[in-house]
């Protein structure tokens, strides 16, 4: 039988391939070889990038809200950017406002009363509560003191704390002071900026990413406006209920429950840690059985109820893509990069659902083509 030989055409192929593949590890084995010089790099990019990405996002919220004002007759843009600014920054204040006093008087409360009670039942009665008996402890607690365990732990812990803390505060803050002002030049000019973006895109192209533009802004856009939303809720309703259970300190642990609402899954996990650990310590109040159900209950109708009715269809991505998406991008843009994982995570299922349908309608035609006489 005769062997099949390979055609030039083939050959040609494969030599291509192989000489990219040969070109693409020399250019990273080089890359590896100036590592300092790339992360010096990416630091530098991602510098840029976030207050950016930070001012398209927060567009995307408030931007709906001036075309609204502009609809009604409410203009020029800079008189409708004026209302909505002055509105955020009334509700921001306000909310500041009435919160700031009552969540630092229970703080101080909090340190100044029930602080030392924590610190004596962690000294003194942790042995007889705890949960896998007093042996255990003992061995636990003397294996903790031949080590010196806690010392070494802290001795290592507080430096790395610190410093991770003030890298990731310094870029965060320089973010929320450059946001109002990249905020305002993108709002104003909002329509120039999109014109600008589309005359560099090929004709051709043109009206392929205008659309895939829009699908994007509608549903980051969308996500965002209902996360807000419903932080404000589930903030709201954990303080009353808090409240209502006659749990201390109710406004701190309420407001903690909205803010960390902003981590998908991993907030309200956290939110639920310091009121169930404080009334498991605590002798008055309520048990600590019964806080845990209360979060329980509300990690149901965060789940079941407020997500599917407030955010809707708009984010309908697996848990374990949103996971994956909050330590990837925590990783890549430290405290801001988990804030705003979803939207990204988002965003890239937009691009891929549009290219996909983008794919099959192109696959569709040419079928219909070809069995067309």
């Amino acid at each position: 039988m005769k062997k099949r030989q390979i055609s030039d055409e083939t050959l040609n192929r494969i030599i291509k391939y192989l000489a990219i593949a040969l070109l693409g590890f020399g250019i990273l084995f080089i890359a590896i070889q100036f590592d300092e010089f790339w992360r010096w790099i990416l630091n530098a990019i991602r510098s840029a990038i976030v207050p950016v990405l930070l001012a398209y996002l927060t567009s995307l919220i408030i931007f709906p809200i001036i075309k609204y004002l502009e609809k009604k007759g409410v203009g020029p843009r800079w008189f409708s950017l004026g209302i909505v600014f002055v509105l955020t920054v009334a509700i921001i204040f306000a909310g500041f406002y009435y919160l700031s006093p009552r969540i630092v008087a229970e703080i101080n409360n909090f340190f100044n009363r029930d602080f030392q009670t924590i610190i004596d039942y962690i000294e003194n009665d942790l042995r007889d509560d705890f949960i896998l008996g007093k042996d255990i402890y003992d061995q636990i607690y003397a294996y903790i003191t031949e080590t010196d365990l806690i010392s070494s732990t802290l001795d290592s812990l507080v430096p790395n704390l610190i410093t991770t803390v003030s890298s990731s505060l310094i870029p965060i803050m320089a973010s929320v002071a450059l946001l109002p002002i990249l905020l305002i030049y993108y709002l104003m000019d909002y329509e120039m900026i999109s014109e600008k973006i589309r005359s560099i895109i090929p004709q051709k192209q043109e009206k392929t990413i205008a659309e895939l533009g829009s699908k994007l802004n509608q549903t980051v856009g969308a996500y965002l406006r209902g996360q807000v939303f419903l932080m404000v809720v589930l903030g709201t309703v954990a303080t009353i209920v808090y409240r209502l259970i006659g749990l201390k300190y109710y406004l701190v642990f309420g407001v903690l429950v909205g803010i960390t609402n902003i981590i998908p899954y991993f907030g309200m996990i956290i939110a639920a840690v310091p009121p169930i650990v404080y009334t498991f310590i605590a002798t008055t109040g309520p048990g600590p059985a019964l806080v845990l159900l209360v979060n329980v209950v509300l990690q149901f109708f965060e789940g079941n109820i407020f997500q599917p009715l407030i955010i809707g269809h708009h984010l309908s991505m697996h848990p374990i893509i949103i996971i994956i998406s909050i330590l990837f991008f925590g990783a890549l843009f430290g405290g801001i990069g988990v804030i705003f994982a979803s939207p990204i995570a988002a965003s890239i299922r937009v691009f891929y659902n549009f290219f996909r349908d983008r794919r099959k309608e192109k696959l569709k035609q040419s079928q219909s083509e070809a069995n067309s006489p």
